[in-house]
């Protein structure tokens, strides 16, 4: 599909995108207890992920999104986690802890992503055929002390989490450095707010045993999907109202964006689960680190350029090894529009820049194909295999074209 996307402003109401996140670890919940998801239409293709892997482990889905707890789940002979790393880094630790011999496969995003953290955290107990996918598991863990380097992924945390939650409790060893923490944070406080005991102590996480409660609620919205229509409003001119989002926590997260756009300029305001942003008078630069949030860097990117001094995205070293090697799909899409922007191994340095009309083909990241959607609605500009936003929210094109967007999506 190509959207073709002309100047516009951007104003008005919208409902925030369900979070890819928090809709992946209610749904793996679902492994501890059950689980009933509310108001879920045309789900995000990583949300089918999560929820064809639980069903291949015996979780039973009595309607859409209403999920029973098994009391013996089951390992499949063969899983394939499409483009969600998420659902696969999750799952191999709770693959691990029930066993048995099972191929894991992925689409070309997902096998060129590394495996090195959790194959080392499994040995001897747990091997693997290749360091990437496709790749054959097979073993079960049987301790209930896990040391993993913090470095590759926090998912694989979060899913020991789980993991052990399964087996009645045990404990993790991180050994630093300790990336992405704000997902670490999100699982410890989904797991515990509904009857899980879950400690972090330093680099140490500790798991008890626990008596879970059924989870019954909407999956909340995504404040890093919400920012693309946040920014776009500020930089066409407009504003915007979005609406289910969750009270922002104390811990660092996508949530973050919000804090950042402030320092920016931007004009905001939280109010229960609404985030209204104003527009701005002046943009300022920033320097900031996403290591704990990286996916906010192509949203940083979409504003940068409207700013009137330079914006540092620092800690970008794990952008490389994202849906795709986003270094280079940013500054290659901001290039495209005329943006001048530098990179090397550990920033990304955009300057101020008057934006053209740009045409980029989405390199299978939605994300990407989202900063390019914003930067068009101030140049033009056209984006091609338009239809890969669908991993994470497939009504971006349509949620635009509601606030105004002048888009026109060709088949």
């Amino acid at each position: 599909m190509r959207a073709e996307v002309k100047r516009s402003i951007i104003r008005g109401k919208v409902r925030a995108p369900t979070s890819k996140s928090f809709g992946i670890r209610l749904i793996l919940y679902s492994l501890l207890a059950n689980v009933r998801l509310l108001n879920v239409s045309d789900p995000s293709d990583d949300i089918q992920v999560a929820r064809n892997f639980v069903k291949e482990l015996g979780v039973i889905e009595e309607k859409p999104f209403a999920f029973n707890k098994v009391e013996r789940l089951r390992s499949p002979s063969s899983l394939y986690f499409g483009g969600s790393a998420t659902t696969l880094r999750m799952g191999i630790p709770i693959l691990a802890v029930l066993g048995g011999r099972v191929m894991l496969d992925g689409d070309s995003s997902l096998r060129r992503r590394p495996l090195n953290a959790i194959i080392d955290a499994l040995k001897p107990q747990v091997s693997f055929s290749s360091t990437t996918l496709p790749t054959i598991m097979e073993g079960r863990l049987k301790t209930d002390h896990i040391t993993i380097s913090g470095s590759e992924s926090s998912q694989y945390i979060s899913g020991f989490i789980y993991a052990l939650s399964l087996v009645g409790g045990g404990e993790i060893e991180i050994t630093p450095p300790i990336s992405s923490k704000s997902y670490i944070y999100m699982t410890v406080q989904l797991i515990n707010s509904l009857g899980g005991k879950v400690k972090i102590k330093g680099n140490k996480i500790e798991v008890e045993g626990s008596s879970f409660r059924d989870y019954i609620g909407e999956i909340p919205g995504d404040y890093a999907l919400s920012s693309f229509y946040a920014i776009a409003s500020v930089i066409t001119g407009g504003e915007v109202s979005i609406e289910n989002l969750y009270p922002i926590p104390e811990y660092e997260g996508d949530h973050s964006i919000v804090e950042i756009l402030s320092k920016m300029g931007v004009k905001t305001e939280i109010t229960e689960n609404r985030w209204k942003v104003f527009g701005s008078e002046n943009l300022k630069g920033v320097t900031v680190n996403v290591d704990s949030f990286p996916d906010l860097a192509p949203s940083i990117a979409s504003i940068a350029p409207f700013a009137d001094s330079e914006t540092v995205i620092e800690g970008t070293k794990r952008l490389r090894t994202k849906e795709s090697d986003r270094v280079y799909t940013i500054t290659s899409t901001l290039k495209s529009f005329s943006v001048k922007v530098d990179a090397n191994e550990e920033q990304i340095i955009i300057y101020p820049s008057a934006i053209k009309e740009g045409h980029i083909e989405c390199p299978s990241d939605h994300r990407i194909a989202m900063l390019a959607g914003v930067l068009s609605l101030v140049s033009n500009g056209i984006i091609d295999r338009a239809e890969c936003v669908n991993k994470s929210n497939p009504y971006f094109w349509k949620d635009l074209i509601s606030l105004g967007g002048n888009i026109n999506l060709i088949k």
